[in-house]
């Protein structure tokens, strides 16, 4: 009951309970404290949606309120949180929804955080790289307050979209706090050396690498440290090229030791966010590509070009180095890890240059003892053969190469590149002068709801244009609040690893900055197109030409239309297929729960429907998903070649980054013929990116490793199993999978020897459908 006080003259006073803070303190009650806190949030609306903040006299008509509804509760204590649910309350009765937003409380209730405790819950399965760890639930609750805030912080327009499925914003969790992934220049470090906080002051300083086990490592921590400043995955490109002459001389042996030691840094260090391994990959040449051979190398604090240091010595005399430590990093990945199973990370990317399409005969002559290009890309499959791990770069098409340009595939399959045309800048990071160096990221990625976008056309192909558009107009929205919104991280020194300026080693003056962030671009994906043209047309992509007709078009207009936005908006934007882990999921489950879209999404969606409708009113991880990018569904019962034939044309139009998978069956292919089956594709199609996926099973109880997907050890007959496989862009355990990938990978059409041999070979038989494992 609440606490009443006698007077002097013996009548009762009523008095106001005390208050219980949230930063730990018991307080008297104080109607003026409500007053200063209105007046200082609300100031908010006027920085994020440009109305006006509360005055101090509707402060205090709506701290009168509060108090009085207060006085009707008998409480002996009150909480600081029930206060501001009360003040919201008033806020919303005054008619101010807007001031209600900003005052508002977020993050879970007590269930719901608990559930996180104990891995279940929010968004269990949203990220497959996730641990079952104690950071894991602190990340969860972390992502859990930051979407909220975010999505109360932006214009209501711009949050219904997201909540109702018609875009998805991703990393939505780190939206206000940083960029989303980037493709380091290794000689920036090689030069500075390794400052791991930024700016010096809360982890110490290394000067550059003088030894290659020290240059290993500088690599290996400044990718771990930029995972405190970026969202998503982080590479090097042209790794072996820079890291080269630290190798100089080294015998193989060592140099296989190197790279061990660089691969289990990599995948031990359990420090990225929320106690992940840090999502990386290296972009890997078989030798020195031409655009490197005559370039002054970076290296030991130095740039030796004959000038600031006591000889020159180009990348290209390092061609010995990096045929071994390709050579060294491949065969140190084909062993595996201790219980023989495949390295998730770093994701090694596999070039496939022009350079080295023939061989240099006269180097090969000089040097007999060293593995030829045709070798070093034979251990490559090899590689892809037992485990499916790398990933091949095709820089052979046109689209692909441009004059003096540098290319890379990123992260989960973004694609970045420079070149003269578009850089004023190019041949001064070319050779590093004055620290300039390349910078190729992108800053936030924003993915359509392609399939509700035909919905709503109802078969009007300039409809469903207009439509798409229009999403593309708001994703650019969401673009501008980012870059606003990152100017303040910015100037509040929040990034300090991103904007760090080292200290030059040689004139002792602060160095270029570590990222060029108007280099960075904004990434539009597109999900579901081969759904949007099932709609529209009746057919699916790989069914009909009218089909393909119909997506060639609407992608081509969304390419142009984004080189239009680009120039308008002054930024870079990109056009995308996703990676789209959880996204696919997502916009399938919205469209099932929206009675305005359910009735045509059922006939395109993917996976288990009866299920999905069954469940769907008692959880959003459903067995269904829409076709990622531009496609064909994983299930469908075709040819390997004429999966290439539909799914190539696209990658010179998806700027942003595409990619080809072809799903092996349980049979390992002979690595000459899967080398001389991708030539093919690389020399003759347009597909810029793809990889060969490879099914495992480990047993937990002996840790045998099998190839395929087996409810069973066939070595100890176990059943305590687990799979890998390729979740969208990396390896990873199935257990960790939400449920529409569960349902992909059953989907999945495999292709064995036989079909990559046989180019007239006709669709596949289904295999039958198996357990995975939860």
């Amino acid at each position: 009951m609440q606490p009443k006080q006698q007077s002097l003259d013996g009548s009762l006073v009523v008095t106001m309970p005390q208050v219980r803070t949230t930063d730990g303190h018991f307080i008297e009650w104080n109607k003026e404290a409500i007053v200063n806190q209105l007046l200082k949030e609300t100031v908010l609306c006027e920085k994020y949606y440009g109305i006006t903040a509360i005055t101090r006299e509707e402060a205090q008509n709506i701290a009168k309120d509060v108090e009085k509804s207060i006085l009707k509760m008998n409480l002996s204590v009150l909480s600081g949180p029930l206060i501001r649910e009360i003040v919201n309350i008033k806020l919303l009765e005054s008619g101010h929804p807007e001031w209600r937003k900003i005052s508002t409380r977020v993050g879970t209730p007590v269930f719901d955080a608990c559930e996180i405790d104990l891995g279940n819950g929010f968004e269990v399965n949203e990220n497959a790289n996730l641990q079952c760890n104690a950071e894991t639930a602190h990340k969860k609750k972390a992502d859990k307050i930051s979407k909220e805030q975010y999505l109360l912080l932006f214009p209501q327009e711009i949050t219904d979209m997201h909540l109702k499925g018609d875009i998805h914003i991703h990393d939505l969790e780190y939206f206000g706090t940083r960029p989303f992934c980037q493709d380091w220049d290794l000689r920036y470090f090689f030069y500075y050396g390794l400052m791991p906080d930024g700016n010096g002051t809360k982890a110490s300083v290394a000067g550059p690498a003088m030894k290659a086990e020290v240059a290993i490592l500088h690599a290996v921590k400044a990718l771990g440290s930029a995972q405190t400043n970026f969202a998503g995955g982080q590479g090097f490109y042209n790794f072996l090229t820079f890291l080269a002459p630290y190798l100089e001389g080294k015998e193989y042996k060592e140099i296989e030791q190197l790279m061990q030691m660089f691969i289990y840094e990599m995948t031990q260090m359990m420090v990225a966010r929320g106690g992940q391994l840090v999502f990386s990959s290296v972009q890997l040449s078989p030798g020195i590509p031409s655009i490197w051979k005559d370039i002054p190398a970076v290296y030991m604090g130095k740039v030796w070009n004959g000038l600031d240091s006591p000889l020159k010595r180009t990348y290209g005399e390092f061609e010995r180095e990096v045929r071994l430590s390709f050579k060294a990093l491949m065969n140190v990945m084909l062993q595996g890890d201790y219980w023989g199973k495949p390295f998730s990370f770093p994701k090694p990317e596999i070039s496939i240059e022009p350079d080295f399409m023939q061989e240099d005969t006269l180097f090969n002559k000089t040097h007999p003892e060293l593995p030829t290009y045709e070798e070093l890309y034979t251990t490559a499959f090899e590689l892809a053969s037992k485990f499916g791990t790398p990933y091949f770069d095709n820089q052979l098409p046109e689209y692909r190469r441009s004059k003096g340009g540098i290319s890379c595939y990123q992260c989960c399959a973004y694609q970045f590149s420079v070149n003269e045309e578009d850089d004023n800048e190019f041949e001064e990071k070319v050779l590093f002068k004055e620290g300039k160096h390349f910078s190729m990221g992108s800053w936030q990625v924003v993915s359509l709801n392609c399939p509700r976008a035909a919905y709503k056309a109802n078969g009007n192909d300039n409809l469903l244009i207009a439509i798409l558009k229009k999403q593309m107009d708001d994703a650019v929205k969401i673009f501008n609040i980012k870059k606003n919104w990152m100017n303040q991280v910015i100037t509040a020194g929040r990034m300090p690893f991103i904007t760090q300026r080292p200290k030059d080693p040689n004139t002792n003056k602060k160095g270029s900055i570590a990222v060029d962030l108007n280099a960075l671009v904004y990434t539009i994906g597109v999900i579901g197109i081969n759904e949007m043209v099932q709609v529209q047309c009746g057919c699916q992509l790989h069914e009909s030409h009218i089909a393909m007709k119909l997506a060639i078009r609407v992608m081509t207009e969304m390419e142009m239309y984004a080189k239009e936005l680009s120039v308008k908006h002054g930024m870079t934007i990109a056009l995308a297929r996703t990676p789209a882990e959880t996204t696919c999921q997502r916009f399938a489950v919205s469209d099932l729960l929206n009675e305005s879209y359910r009735k045509d999404a059922i006939r395109v969606i993917k996976g288990d429907i009866d299920t999905a409708l069954r469940q769907r009113n008692m959880t959003r991880d459903l067995p269904v998903y829409y076709t990622n990018g531009t496609h064909v569904p994983p299930g469908a019962n075709i040819s390997i070649i004429d999966r290439i034939k539909a799914e190539h044309t696209f990658f010179p139009i998806v700027d942003g980054g595409n990619i080809l998978h072809i799903w092996l069956g349980e049979s390992s292919p002979d690595a000459k013929g899967l080398k001389e089956f991708a030539m093919n594709i690389a020399k003759n199609t347009q597909v810029g990116y793809f990889a060969f996926t490879k099914d495992l099973t480990i047993c937990r109880n002996d840790s045998h490793v099998m190839p395929g997907l087996h409810n069973t050890c066939e070595n100890c007959g176990s059943n305590n199993v687990e799979h890998l496989s390729r979740v969208t862009g990396y390896i990873q355990a199935v257990s960790g999978w939400n449920a529409a990938k569960k349902q992909e990978l059953k989907d999945r059409q495999r292709y064995d020897p036989e079909h990559l041999r046989n180019k007239n070979t006709k669709s596949p038989e289904k295999k039958p459908s198996l357990q995975i494992q939860t």
